[in-house]
């Protein structure tokens, strides 16, 4: 029986929960770096309910059954700007459709409405979907940010001369200097991040680190010296805003890191690496994460070289501006 594609309906929010929901538990059964968080349908449901209602989304039936759906709103996000945003969560396909439904789910999602809702369309996909992501990248879509995990469970620091080690609370100026040099490096060539309005708090661009995050056994921050200069930083904590699917209480993650381009090589990236590392396994928990810019050659490179595996990809499609007017 031939494929259908139709508008979808609040009475589909059910199926699509549990299309979502029977893909990510099998995610998980294969990579444990993926935490115990949409595995219901009481945890997923909500998200697609709330998204839908607002936004709208397309269901491909084969059969009398959902083998797919995607669904999309208008929202605020990357550097304040309107965009139309698919979460990781908002689309999903039966395990072996066809290779090119992904694409012809958004297809049809972007004819629903004829004319573009803005003249930027961002979806998250899941690393290992592959096929998902090829047909993204066949509309248009490139990658922004990636969001990678790695297994700590067992982790021994490695030897360095790098003297690291936690900022005293008069040195927490100092390491928000650094934070802003890290923030001018994002909106600088070849990244251009957009930098986000004041309202988006510390979302806006960096971080204000102050005393919490040397107090607070949730968190962990830490500096490398050369003599009395503090030439980079790391920071590491559980709970930060993150992608609904690594939003989970007991996996940190990696918010900010920077170092002095002078001393790039003198191996202190590493060092600090080993420090933020190493706390997380005092800590308990046998994961990290970490997201970072793909467009970023420093910060990518670094990130995927020190076993930092891709869990999210966040991709981005800009339409010509008189689109969105």
């Amino acid at each position: 029986m031939s494929m259908i594609f139709r508008e979808m309906l609040k009475a589909d929010t059910s199926d699509a929960t549990s299309l979502f929901v029977e893909r990510y538990k099998d995610r998980r059964s294969k990579n444990p770096l993926h935490p115990p968080t949409l595995i219901s349908d009481d945890a997923v449901l909500p998200l697609i309910s709330e998204w839908l209602s607002t936004g709208h989304g397309v269901v491909a039936e084969q059969d009398g059954e959902m083998v797919g759906y995607l669904l999309g709103r208008q929202t605020t996000g990357m550097g304040g700007l309107d965009m139309s945003f698919t979460p990781e969560w908002a689309h999903a396909t039966k395990a072996g459709s066809a290779g090119d439904l992904t694409g012809n789910l958004y297809t049809r999602w972007c004819r629903i409405g004829g004319r573009p809702e803005s003249s930027l369309h961002m979806t998250i996909v899941f690393a290992d979907e592959k096929s998902a992501h090829d047909c993204f990248v066949q509309k248009g879509f490139g990658h922004h940010l990636i969001d990678g995990g790695r297994v700590v469970d067992g982790f021994k620091p490695g030897t360095s001369a790098v003297q690291v080690s936690q900022p005293t609370a008069t040195e927490l100026d100092r390491v928000n200097a650094l934070d802003a040099k890290l923030t001018d490096h994002l909106d600088q060539a070849p990244v251009y991040r957009p930098a986000s309005p004041a309202s988006f708090g510390r979302f806006s661009g960096g971080h204000t680190y102050d005393l919490s995050w040397i107090t607070e056994p949730t968190k962990s921050i830490w500096v490398s010296r050369v003599g009395d200069a503090i030439t980079g930083f790391m920071s590491a904590e559980y709970g930060p805003q993150r992608p609904s699917s690594l939003k989970y209480p007991s996996l940190p993650q990696i918010e900010g890191a920077f170092l002095d381009p002078t001393f790039r090589g003198s191996g202190s990236a590493n060092a600090l690496l080993d420090a933020v590392l190493g706390w997380v396994v005092e800590t308990g928990s046998p994961y990290c994460t970490v997201d970072f810019e793909t467009s970023n050659p420093e910060g990518s490179t670094f990130w995927l070289r020190n076993d930092f595996q891709p869990l999210l990809i966040t991709m981005t499609r800009r339409l010509d501006a008189r689109y969105g007017a």
